[in-house]
């Protein structure tokens, strides 16, 4: 038995070469068998956490579960997988959330209806600028319209009750602060643009989506649809139509009196604040393509972005920046082009 080894194994023929004698198994591994995406189990049990986490105070987790495990296998599993994956997200959503009345189950779906339809929209290759604004506004006017009825079949609407929730806060800070003045001023202008508030739920929906397709497209190794990228980013010119058209009609709004002027107002003001929401996100975009471009690594981008944020809410540079970046094309975009020609199919 002088021919064995110490390991029990019987000696390397000739001309083997010492990385196949390392292999432990009859076939040679290979470096890519292995995708890393997780199996229809895995992504419905993470489907189903998203629609428990969205019917909780933590809803706006909810869609970041649901992306990751309804695009890692739902598009490539076909319909059996899409209608596993969709039924494992909307029962436990609705069902956790029946003890919050039905507005709380509306939002709780509609939450996770926008996480699939982001999913749908990546893995089709069709998730544009223009049509997650849609996203965003058809999830807006669905929680509206929910918290409508509700409010109607409880003898009142939704702007009485809105107006009364917001004249008792008034009411206690009048109190607490005595300055009457300010406090009603800036109470005015909540009374008149609460609509946005919905949007902005709608918007945190689709962003947490979006967080979650991209983390289920990296681990994936290439056989998920991975995202569009932040820098690429770059609204459509009908975006821009309406934010002209709401601005002109607060002009005239404010020029003409009347009940009718007050409506136009406030609708004009709403579309006007909202789309502000995605020109701020075109202006984030042109500061992520400007960090890109000078080198900086993931955290450093992360941290101005995080400044051009805070900028945002004090002077409104970003939406300037993006209102501006319409016409002057800072990144040298090709518009026009399809998601996949733009070279949107990367991800930062």
């Amino acid at each position: 038995m002088t021919g064995w080894t110490n390991n029990d194994r019987p000696p390397v023929p000739q001309g083997v070469s010492g990385a196949a004698r390392e292999g432990r198994g009859v076939m040679p591994r290979t470096g890519g068998e292995r995708s890393g995406a997780p199996s229809l189990l895995a992504g419905i049990f993470f489907c189903a956490l998203g629609g428990a986490v969205a019917s909780s105070t933590l809803s706006f987790v909810g869609p970041a579960f649901v992306g990751y495990g309804y695009l890692s296998v739902a598009p490539t599993g076909g319909l059996r997988s899409r209608v596993s994956c969709l039924a494992a997200t909307l029962v436990p959503a609705a069902a956790l959330a029946l003890a919050g009345g039905v507005s709380t189950v509306v939002s709780a779906v509609a939450a996770c209806l926008v996480a699939v339809a982001v999913c749908e929209l990546v893995a089709a290759r069709r998730l544009t600028p223009g049509a997650l604004c849609a996203t965003v506004a058809v999830a807006a006017l669905a929680l509206i319209g929910a918290d409508e009825l509700v409010a109607l079949a409880s003898g009142t609407t939704l702007s009485a009750g809105i107006e009364s929730l917001l004249d008792a806060y008034r009411q206690q800070l009048v109190d607490l602060t005595g300055a009457a003045d300010q406090v009603g001023a800036v109470f005015a202008v909540l009374g008149l643009l609460w609509p946005v508030a919905y949007v902005m739920a709608a918007t945190a929906s689709c962003v947490s989506s979006l967080v979650g397709a991209l983390v289920a497209s990296r681990a994936a190794n290439g056989t998920v649809t991975r995202p569009p990228r932040l820098a690429d980013f770059d609204l459509p010119l009908w975006v821009v139509a309406v934010f002209v058209a709401s601005v002109a009609g607060i002009a005239l709004a404010l020029s003409v009196d009347g009940a009718v002027s007050q409506v136009a107002l406030a609708l004009s003001a709403n579309v006007a604040m909202s789309v502000r929401i995605a020109l701020a996100v075109q202006g984030l975009a042109v500061v992520a393509w400007v960090a890109r471009d000078k080198g900086l690594g993931p955290v450093g981008t992360v941290l101005v972005c995080a400044a051009a944020l805070y900028l945002e809410v004090q002077f409104v540079v970003l939406t300037i920046a993006g209102l501006v970046d319409v016409w002057a094309n800072f990144r040298h975009l090709t518009r026009g082009a399809s998601p996949s020609d733009a070279g949107q199919s990367m991800q930062d």
